[in-house]
């Protein structure tokens, strides 16, 4: 008997049943025998073998979610121009090109990425001046943070050198820096500029503070390199990692460069059992190939499922409005490392959602994310949808709703217009305040202001973000209306 199966437009034939647990993966199976006896093979069939395999590759993606945001950030930077060591900046607010993990929109991002391979590496965060901060965090390549830099993170404004040394470092320091033991290799780091308001004014000058941030080795901090800036603005970032079978080479690739920590040693067992190893070449047979083809797609399928349905508690009773992060986040600093175990399924489906963590959670800001109409349907961006906030929002800045691509947790591709807040012109209110949003593949006649764009063929999903929230955010005195669906 010959087995013949079909997956993403190749034909593969071979000899023997072992390719039943194919048909259980979702990839379908033509037994080639007579017509009279033709049929599909059951999924009673698949060996314990053939099932771990599945699965291991599954939880293979979900373990490495952070590593891997960390390879599509720095990959993407690499190919517009920006090596380790450089700084990329933004003359102007991102657009949809900047595609990455829920990102903000209504400040420029400040990125850049270094090694501490080779030795020691100065991260120089300039003081708050004319008006412009800045906030964000240095991340290891696990996504785990290091600290906050700027206004509200360690240098509290003030600027500071920031050294990161290698494990086991043992050798002279930088007097007056903030001295910090990088686990990994590889760091990144997300900063936003921290600016009174868009105008052309305020942008500008945070491109000027950018163009002052410096990163170099601690062997050269007596006479520091050029730096060499990169204005990224309308440069296309793919950064978010496309789960599909080819992420298994790009685990490969990553777990190549970077340190294996103790806590991961079971987790490369499992890699292992993939035929990803350290040192030795990736070579998937056709069989196994097949197999990642579904894999991919399918752990990108249960972090969104995890994410948005299972992992965020749920902020108002009876609604689909949750929290931003899951539980353990704030306990963990992000890492969700607990004493007795170690929670990468949680921490993948986080990373599916977001591109940066933080070291010091603040209350500046707060966020919460909504999927799903109130029957429990994930948003079609071929519906419209109308959703009404509320008058008198308690916040002292602004709020703000953006829309994201279910699929990539990025702004939806191909579309300028991603967001709405309380201070965006021409905005039509309601006589009680409320203010209609309106979503959808077409604007409202006479309500374009009031409208952001969806694909049609995608899935999307909103986030509200409160700026200056005040306790009624959270204490349940003021909620959020559900989403409407028009048609």
């Amino acid at each position: 008997m010959q087995l013949r199966f079909h997956h993403g437009g190749t034909t593969i034939k071979r000899k023997g049943p072992s390719l039943a647990f194919l048909t259980g993966l979702g990839i379908a199976v033509t037994l080639l025998v007579p017509a009279t006896a033709k049929g599909q093979v059951s999924m009673d069939e698949l060996s314990i073998h053939e099932r771990m395999f599945y699965h291991r590759a599954v939880d293979a993606v979900v373990w490495a979610m952070p590593l891997l945001n960390f390879k599509g950030f720095r990959d993407a930077h690499a190919a517009a121009g920006v090596g380790p060591n450089d700084v990329a900046y933004y003359s102007q607010i991102q657009n949809w090109k900047f595609q990455t993990a829920t990102p903000n929109n209504t400040t420029p991002y400040v990125n850049f990425y270094w090694t501490i391979e080779d030795g020691p590496i100065v991260v120089e965060i300039p003081a708050s001046a004319d008006g412009v901060g800045i906030f964000g965090t240095l991340m290891d390549a696990w996504q785990r943070p290091i600290d906050d830099v700027g206004a509200a993170g360690r240098d509290r404004g003030r600027g500071g050198k920031y050294l990161l040394l290698p494990p086991g470092y043992d050798g002279s320091l930088l007097p007056g820096a903030y001295v910090y033991q990088q686990r990994t290799n590889y760091g990144f780091g997300i900063l936003r500029a921290i600016i009174p308001d868009a105008s052309e004014e305020s942008i500008t000058k945070a491109a000027r503070f950018a163009q002052r941030i410096r990163i170099y080795p601690l062997s050269e901090a007596e006479n520091p390199p050029q730096m060499h800036y990169v204005d990224t603005y309308d440069v296309m970032l793919e950064m978010t990692p496309v789960l599909d079978g080819g992420v298994f080479a790009e685990i490969h690739q990553i777990i190549q460069e970077e340190v294996v920590e103790e806590q991961n040693l079971a987790m490369m067992g499992m890699l292992a059992q993939l035929g990803i190893k350290q040192g030795e070449p990736f070579q998937p047979n056709a069989e196994s190939q097949a197999v990642f083809d579904r894999a991919g797609p399918d752990a990108l399928e249960y972090m969104i499922e995890q994410y948005h349905r299972h992992l965020n508690p749920v902020m108002y009773e009876g609604k689909k409005w949750s929290v931003l992060t899951p539980p353990g986040v704030v306990e963990t600093e992000f890492t969700y490392e607990f004493p007795t175990y170690y929670d990468y399924h949680a921490r993948g489906s986080l990373y599916y959602a977001v591109i940066s963590s933080v070291k010091n959670y603040g209350s500046a800001t707060f966020y919460l994310d909504l999927a799903e109409t109130p029957d429990g349907e994930w948003l079609d961006g071929g519906s419209n949808y109308k959703l009404t906030v509320p008058p008198n929002v308690p916040v002292r800045d602004f709020w703000a709703v953006t829309t994201y691509d279910l699929e990539t947790a990025s702004y939806i591709r191909d579309v300028e217009r991603g967001s709405i807040d309380s201070n965006t012109p021409g905005l039509t209110r309601n006589a009680d305040g409320s203010v209609d949003i309106y979503f959808g593949p077409t604007a409202p006649d006479g309500l374009e202001a009031n409208w952001l764009p969806t694909d049609p063929d995608r899935r999307f999903f909103l986030l509200f973000r409160f700026y200056g929230p005040e306790p009624a955010v959270t204490d349940g005195s003021f909620e959020l209306n559900d989403i409407e669906k028009l048609n």
